[in-house]
Order: C-alpha cells, then sequence, then structure tokens
C-alpha cells in the first residue's frame, strides 16, 4: 500500500514539475500540477484522469474522464482523448479512443475509435471506427467502420463500412460496403456493396454490387451487379447484370445481361442477354439474345437471336431462331421460325414451319397444313404441305 501511495505520490510531483500551463478548474480542482495529474469536478484541462458530475464546457482530457450525468445542455464541448466513460452518457465535443456508456454517447463533432451505448449514440458530426449500440446510432456526418445496432443505423451523411441493424439501416447520402438489416436498406445517394435486407433494398441513386431483399430491390437509377427481390427487382434507369425477382424485373432503361422474372421482364429501352419469364418479356425497343417465356414474346421493335415465347412472340421485325409454338406475328421475318399460325405482314425470309404459315411476300419457304404467299401467283397463292419463293 505505502509502494503504490509512493508511486502516484512520485507521479504527481513529476507532473507538476513539468506541467507549466495553469488549467481553468470552473469549479473544480486539480490533484498535481499544471494540467498533469487528477481533476475533480469541470476541471478545463487535464493530462490524466477526471471525475466529473456532468461535463460543461471544458477544453480536453488526454487519458481517462468519467462523467456521471449527461451534460446540461445540447452544446457539446471539448475533446477526449483516450477513455470517455459516461454513467448515463459519455459525452464531448470529440472523443478520440473509447465513447463508453451504459446509456448513451453523445458528440457535437465526431466519435472516433470505439463507440460503445447500452442504448444509443448520437453525433451531430461522425461516428467513426467500431460502433455499437442496443437500439441506435444516429449521425449527422456520415457513419464509417463497423457498426451495430439492435434497431437502426440512421446517417444524415454516409453510411460506410460494415453496418447492420435489426430493423433498418438509412442513409440520406450514399451506402458503400456491407449493409445488413432486418427490413430495410435504405439510401437517398448510391448503394454500392453488398445489401440484405428482409424486406427491401431501396436507393435513390444507383444499386452497384449485391442486392438482395425478401420483398423488392429498387433502385432510382441503374441496378448494376447481382440484385435479387422476392417480389421484384426494380430499376428506374438500367439493369446490368444478373438480376432477379420472384414475380418481374423491371427496368424503364435497358435490361441487360441475365434478367429472371417469375411472371414478368420489362426493359423499356431493350433487353439484351438471357432473359427469362414466365409470363412475358416486353420491351419498347429491341430485344436481343436468348429469350425464353411461356407466355408472350413482345417489342415494339425488333426481337433477334433464339427466342422462344410458347404463346405469342411478335415484334415489328423477328430474326433468328424463333419457337412461338401457338403464334408468331410480325412485320418482317427472317430466320427460322416454328408456330401453329404464323403471320407476317410484309415479308419473311428463311424457313417457316407451322399449322397456318401467311406471308404478304416470301423469300424462302413454307413448311404446313396450309400455306399462303400473297405475292404469289394464282395457283401458288395458296398451297397445302409446301410453298416456296425466292
Amino acid at each position: 500500500m505505502k509502494t503504490a501511495l509512493t508511486f502516484l505520490l512520485l507521479v504527481v510531483l513529476t507532473a507538476a514539475a513539468v506541467a507549466q500551463e495553469e488549467p481553468e478548474r470552473r469549479g473544480g480542482f486539480l490533484l498535481g500540477g499544471g494540467t498533469v495529474g487528477i481533476g475533480f469536478g469541470n476541471v478545463d484541462r487535464v493530462n490524466g484522469i477526471r471525475f466529473n458530475w456532468s461535463d460543461r464546457e471544458f477544453d480536453y482530457v488526454n487519458g481517462i474522464n468519467f462523467t456521471l450525468w449527461k451534460p446540461g445542455n445540447e452544446q457539446l464541448h471539448g475533446t477526449v482523448n483516450g477513455l470517455a466513460f459516461g454513467i448515463v452518457a459519455a459525452s464531448a465535443g470529440q472523443i478520440n479512443g473509447i465513447g463508453l456508456s451504459p446509456i448513451g454517447v453523445l458528440t457535437q463533432e465526431s466519435s472516433n475509435g470505439l463507440t460503445v451505448g447500452g442504448i444509443g449514440a448520437v453525433s451531430k458530426g461522425s461516428i467513426n471506427g467500431v460502433n455499437v449500440a442496443g437500439l441506435g446510432l444516429v449521425a449527422d456526418g456520415g457513419i464509417h467502420g463497423i457498426s451495430f445496432a439492435g434497431l437502426g443505423l440512421v446517417s444524415q451523411s454516409d453510411l460506410v463500412g460494415l453496418n447492420v441493424a435489426g430493423l433498418g439501416t438509412v442513409s440520406k447520402g450514399g451506402a458503400t460496403g456491407i449493409s445488413v438489416a432486418g427490413l430495410g436498406t435504405v439510401a437517398d445517394g448510391d448503394l454500392a456493396g453488398i445489401s440484405v435486407a428482409g424486406l427491401g433494398t431501396v436507393s435513390k441513386g444507383s444499386m452497384l454490387g449485391v442486392g438482395i431483399a425478401g420483398l423488392g430491390t429498387v433502385a432510382q437509377g441503374d441496378l448494376i451487379g447481382f440484385n435479387f427481390g422476392g417480389l421484384g427487382a426494380v430499376a428506374q434507369g438500367d439493369m446490368l447484370g444478373v438480376n432477379i425477382g420472384g414475380i418481374a424485373a423491371v427496368a424503364n432503361g435497358a435490361a441487360k445481361g441475365i434478367t429472371v422474372g417469375g411472371i414478368a421482364v420489362v426493359g423499356s429501352q431493350g433487353i439484351q442477354g438471357l432473359t427469362f419469364a414466365a409470363g412475358a418479356i416486353v420491351s419498347k425497343e429491341e430485344i436481343k439474345g436468348l429469350s425464353l417465356t411461356i407466355g408472350e414474346l413482345k417489342s415494339d421493335m425488333s426481337v433477334s437471336g433464339l427466342n422462344t415465347g410458347l404463346y405469342k412472340i411478335e415484334a415489328p421485325s423477328i430474326k433468328g431462331i424463333n419457337l412461338g409454338v401457338a403464334w408468331t406475328e410480325s412485320e418482317n421475318l427472317s430466320g427460322f421460325t416454328f408456330s401453329c399460325y404464323n403471320r407476317t405482314y410484309t415479308k419473311q425470309r428463311g424457313i417457316v414451319i407451322g399449322l397456318l404459315n401467311h406471308t404478304a411476300d416470301l423469300s424462302g419457304l413454307q413448311i404446313g397444313l396450309l400455306n399462303i404467299v400473297e405475292s404469289n401467283d394464282p395457283p401458288f397463292r395458296y398451297l397445302p404441305i409446301l410453298n416456296v419463293r425466292f
């Protein structure tokens, strides 16, 4: 015991000898000299340890700062470099090191390092490092690093790093890294990285990387990478990569890559690649590649490649291998086509097989029960089994 007291006395005497700066005490006192030692109360500058009931305006604590109660006003001042521990709230203008409280951590500028709040951590600036809260993490200036919250992570700026919340991760800016939420991940900017949510992942910008949601992945910009929505994958821009919607995959722009919709795939500005939908594949522009649907394959411009619409293939121009099974309808048809009914309003090129084949003009052959070529002279205009014109 005497040895410990002697050591403490030596520390205090040494600090008193080397520290020349006199602290502002504001209702407290310092056991030591200058700014070095053990402070009690609202000592303004401490290099060592400070104990205080409630922090008001102070300059800095380099070492350990213990606080029993939250600040008396909303304006937090001062910097803690080291450990800031508060029974009700660990609070400062800035905490660099460890911010720890059974209830909450409060900062005005930023919390940097390890931040742990039993209920929550709130900063009017940013929260950076390893951040843990029983209920919520809230920052006006961004949340960066590895962050866990029992309910929600909310940033008025951006979310960067690994973010996990029981209910939701919300960013008024972008979200970059890995975001996991029990209900939803929402960003006003871009979502980049891996985003997983029980209900929905939503970006008011673009979504880049991997987006997985029990109900829907939705982007006001582009969907790029791998995106899955139990009900739907929706992009106001383009879909690029692998995009899967349990009911539908919908792009107001183009859909390029592998696009799957349980019922429908819609690409307003074109569809390219491997596309599958049970009900319909629809575009106002070109559909190109391998397109497979049990229902209808329809484009307002053209369809080309290997095209299967077990009910119907319909476009002004159809090119490639076309398996319409029930019905193929076009202005111009080229390649090999098999459907029960093939209707070409302008010209058919290639081979058509069906029960009824009808074209205005032909450069190729028709095979079916009845073959109609309007440009042929009688009696070759209507022929069973085979009709030919080159």
